[in-house]
């Protein structure tokens, strides 16, 4: 097993809070992130994200994900305006592009997004015993490679690398050559009173875990 720790401190958000992550690869296939918020003198806006981009293809492969299968357990989603900014309203999923309650690729209907896909979803399924929820699978489309990924979050925001233009590591990744789950609270939720409150007083914990799990077929 493998710890990394990291600890840094924000000021007027509008309080000040100190931040703890917590990566844990608990073994060759599992990758654990926590993260902790403490609020020190105000109540506190928290809705901290993980941003990683996965290419299931592997670093370099030239691939994109259109080709990655992606299944959401979500039937809702929290729309957002012209600027994308959430509205505060709940709209379903059924019969958009954005319906991923069964596995489907990715490119099948991106082209029915301009730009491609980045909203938040709202999960579907209750917490387990150990206090996370299934919240997507994605499959690579070719060589069997699987990512399964658990949140204690209500929300996830699925984004397609709309707009990567980068070099990382000698390699070119271009639009859609990644894609993202950021389990989450629901995004400006402190302007939308129903959407669950992301406010954390002093004395309070703000905590977000994702558990990441890795297999072959």
């Amino acid at each position: 097993m493998m710890l990394y720790y990291l600890f840094f401190s924000l000021v007027g958000f509008p309080g000040d809070l100190d931040v703890f992550v917590t990566c844990k690869l608990e073994n060759a296939y599992s990758l654990s992130v926590t993260m902790e918020a403490k609020p020190l003198n105000k109540p506190t806006p928290v809705n901290l994200a993980q941003h990683s981009y996965w290419n299931l293809r592997g670093h370099n492969s030239g691939s994109t994900i259109l080709s990655h299968t992606v299944q959401i357990f979500a039937s809702s989603i929290t729309t957002v305006d012209d600027p994308h900014i959430p509205t505060g309203e709940i709209a379903p999923v059924s019969n958009t592009p954005f319906d991923f309650l069964q596995p489907k690729p990715v490119g099948s209907r991106i082209a029915n997004k301009t730009g491609g896909y980045d909203i938040n979803y709202m999960l579907d399924s209750k917490t387990d015993a150990k206090g996370v929820r299934k919240v997507a699978v994605v499959e690579d489309g070719g060589p069997g490679r699987t990512l399964e990924l658990w949140s204690d979050q209500p929300g996830v925001q699925f984004y397609t690398a709309n707009f990567l233009k980068d070099v990382k590591g000698g390699a070119v990744y271009g639009e859609h050559a990644a894609l993202c789950l950021e389990t989450q609270g629901f995004p400006d939720s402190v302007n939308h009173p129903k959407f669950p409150s992301q406010i954390v007083s002093p004395g309070e914990t703000y905590k977000h875990h994702m558990l990441y799990k890795f297999s072959m077929k």
